[in-house]
C-alpha cells in the first residue's frame, strides 16, 4: 500500500525465507538490518496494522538513515529489543506521534549496543 512512506517512515515488506522459521510476537521492535555488506538500525513492525483496520499479519522493517531502494533484496535482520505491543490508534496523527516516540527510543537502544 506504500503507507509507510506517505507517513515518513518508508518500510520494506518482509517475507521470510523458510516457513519454518520463527517469528516473534506482534509488535514494534528495534532492530539491526544487513544488506550488500553494511548494516542500519532499523524499526520493525510485526503485525495486522490494525489502524488501517487489515488482517492479514506482515512484516514491514524502516531502516533509520537509509536512502534506496529494496524491492526484490534479501535482507538479514536481528533483533535487538521489543519496543511495545501493535496497538489501534484514533488517527493517522496519533500514529505518526507514535513511530516518533518509536524511533526515539529505537535510535536511544541501537545506540546502546553499538550499532
Amino acid at each position: 500500500a506504500k503507507r509507510g512512506r506517505t507517513l515518513g517512515y518508508p518500510t520494506a515488506n518482509l517475507v521470510p525465507d523458510d516457513a519454518r522459521k520463527l517469528v516473534p510476537a506482534d509488535g514494534v521492535y528495534a532492530v539491526s538490518v544487513s544488506h550488500g555488506g553494511r548494516s542500519w538500525g532499523g524499526m520493525m513492525n510485526i503485525g495486522r496494522r490494525p489502524t488501517f483496520e487489515e488482517s492479514e499479519v506482515r512484516i514491514e522493517v524502516h531502516l533509520l538513515d537509509f536512502e534506496g531502494n529494496l524491492y526484490d533484496h534479501k535482507l538479514t535482520v536481528d533483533f535487538i529489543d521489543r519496543l511495545r505491543p501493535e496497538r489501534r490508534f484514533p488517527s493517522i496523527e496519533a500514529l505518526v506521534a507514535q513511530l516518533r516516540e518509536d524511533e526515539t527510543r529505537c535510535r536511544s537502544l541501537l545506540k546502546s549496543v553499538s550499532l
